[in-house]
């Protein structure tokens, strides 16, 4: 939930920014009353949620409409009544009153999923819908019922729109064709003419506000303004260097001057739009799209780097827009440097292809060619203090060690079973691995519930021999999923995919005892770990979308933040003193303060 202003000039800040939880499926699908002050959003489990514009943001009613998806949704031109399709086995659309979600009429004529509908806003009410049996219906009412279809389109229809006068309605579909109808009666006026070189599907429609042009979002990565009086193309703007993600998805025309498109990769791009309908890109508002599952931060620029399944890597300064970079794989772990590190702005970055890659952050651009590992990384943490070189603990019980010119050292077999989590304290030269339970029964029918950690003392990082094992920790009884040394090297945290969180006290002799075990408050795995800066104070987050912020040295007290993520935290990092972020499998960034 975006101002428009702040988008455009810049200077957008983290509470300018509102956004709703109510639903516990993907949402897809949001539309708001013409009067502003509700909306109606839908999502894949075929429940639509109807909550206030504005104020707290209230939920007002929730109601199950079928089985599949809810494709679209709009509302009567009073904010009293919607209309919502979709992928319904038996219903596929219908017609309610939003108080009561009482049905008013059936909306039907279609025999496969309805991808769009539209409500006339003017009386008599009117309803289109489009649908993937290349239909284009129309529905009298209320009640509503069937009234016409046109078979116009040669492939599936993918919009449908009546124009803000109610004169006119326009479809879109997959066949590149773009169709005009009268709005009362529904009757087929023209379809429009087809400029050279279109293709693909047509995936979105929206007119302008005096009823006099369309734009539409296409699967060939243009931006298209049409003309209802010629029937034509006015123009059309290429997005990007026309690569997959730069398909746009969606668009509005909220303003004669302004029309907003959405990507395929979450990006949202502004047009300006002169009086003869040519659009130029004004700004561009870009991060990350789908569950994200690593995050880190820079200590020197205050940066947030998060990232996902995606393949994208974004960056997030405090006072700047924020920048991308494509991977392409699946990201796994983030490695930025803290607050001694003398070189320029950085992170190592871990794919699911096995390889490092070097980010610059001041143009958040790779540097360099990518570093192959050539196994699973399970983990990357720091070897020295001038955090010149990286320790990987890999998915084959390898050790590698890498520096700015890739790997310097590897070990196989450094570990006796795969391990699962890896922390550093390069001050005090302690580093902590945790293993899987070894293989076998310790009696009959009864498996082996032994999840050690191990841990090594770091003397010279330049080669393996350099590294000494040193005491092994026992105590959890589940597998070890996060650990981390607070700042001063004294304090290791560990936390395991039951729900036990455990803070072992390190001495200068390198032993290490158990000085909290009572931080059980989570209900599911615990996913990440981190220390604020002043080293007392550990923030955790788990699958039960809770963060909690624990005091080691009043280990009663505790900061409970809940539904932090739907579906679950995935990672949290440390941002100072008092303040931390939180990425989730929501696909959000969060940033907090605490006192």
């Amino acid at each position: 939930w975006r101002s428009l202003e702040p988008l455009i000039k810049g200077g957008e800040k983290p509470e300018d920014i509102f956004t709703w939880k109510g639903h516990s499926k993907r949402t897809t699908v949001a539309a708001m009353t013409p009067n502003t002050q509700w909306v109606v959003s839908g999502d894949v489990s075929g429940a639509i949620r109807i909550w206030g514009a504005k104020g707290d943001n209230v939920q007002k009613n929730e109601f199950k409409l079928w089985d599949g998806a809810v494709k679209d949704a709009s509302w009567s031109s009073d904010s009293t009544r919607i209309v919502a399709s979709g992928d319904g086995k038996e219903t596929r659309a219908c017609a309610i009153i939003a108080d009561t979600g009482s049905k008013t009429g059936e909306v039907g004529g279609h025999a496969k999923q309805i991808n769009s509908v539209s409500f006339r806003s003017q009386r008599p009410f009117r309803v289109v819908t489009g649908g993937e049996d290349m239909l284009v219906a129309f529905h009298q009412g209320p009640p509503f019922k069937y009234a016409k279809s046109h078979n116009t389109h040669s492939n599936f229809v993918n919009c449908v729109r009546y124009s803000p006068d109610g004169d006119f309605v326009v479809s879109a579909g997959a066949d590149s064709k773009l169709c005009l109808y009268e709005g009362k009666e529904g009757d087929l006026l023209k379809e429009f003419e087809k400029p050279a070189g279109i293709a693909g599907s047509l995936w979105a429609a929206a007119w302008s506000p005096d009823s006099a042009k369309v734009v539409t979002a296409g699967g060939d990565k243009k931006l298209r303004i049409w003309d209802r009086e010629a029937g034509a193309q006015v123009c059309e703007a290429q997005v990007g260097t026309a690569q997959l993600e730069d398909m746009l998805v969606g668009v509005a025309w909220p303003t004669a001057n302004r029309i907003i498109s959405v990507c395929l990769d979450g990006r949202i791009l502004l047009w300006d739009v002169d009086a003869s309908g040519a659009a130029t890109l004004a700004a561009t508002v870009d991060g990350t799209q789908g569950p994200l599952t690593c995050l880190a931060c820079d200590a020197a620029t205050g940066a947030l780097i998060q990232a996902g399944g995606d393949g994208f890597i974004a960056a997030t300064w405090p006072d700047q827009a924020p920048r991308k970079a494509k991977v392409g794989k699946s990201i796994q772990h983030i490695l930025a440097h803290g607050p001694g590190f003398a070189g320029p702005p950085e992170a190592w970055v871990f794919a699911l292809d096995d390889c490092a890659r070097n980010l610059s952050l001041e143009g958040c651009v790779f540097s360099g060619e990518p570093v192959a590992i050539k196994e699973f990384v399970v983990g990357a943490a720091w070897l020295d203090q001038q955090e010149t070189r990286a320790i990987i603990a890999g998915g084959k019980n390898s050790f590698h060690c890498l520096g700015a010119g890739g790997l310097e050292w590897s070990k196989p077999d450094a570990v006796p079973r795969r391990p699962t989590s890896i922390a550093t304290s390069p001050g005090t030269g302690r580093m902590a691995i945790a293993l899987e339970r070894p293989e076998g029964m310790v009696s009959a029918g009864v498996q082996n519930s032994q999840f050690d950690i191990h841990l090594f003392n770091i003397g010279d990082a330049g080669s393996f021999d350099g590294i000494t094992p040193g005491n092994v920790l026992q105590g959890h009884l589940k597998e070890v999923t996060a650990m981390k040394f607070n700042p001063a090297g004294d304090l290791l945290a560990s936390a395991d995919a039951g729900n036990k969180i455990m803070v072992w006290s390190c001495r200068a002799d390198g032993a290490a005892a158990l000085a909290i075990t009572d931080w059980v408050l989570h209900t599911a795995r615990v996913t990440c770990l981190d220390w604020l800066a002043g080293g007392r104070r550990l923030v955790s987050g788990s699958l039960d979308q809770l963060v909690y912020v624990w005091d080691a040295d009043k280990p009663s007290d505790k900061i409970k933040i809940a539904e932090a993520h739907k579906a679950g935290v995935s990672a949290v990092v440390s941002c100072g003193e008092k303040s931390f972020a939180s990425v989730g499998n929501d696909g959000f960034l969060r940033v907090y303060q605490i006192d």
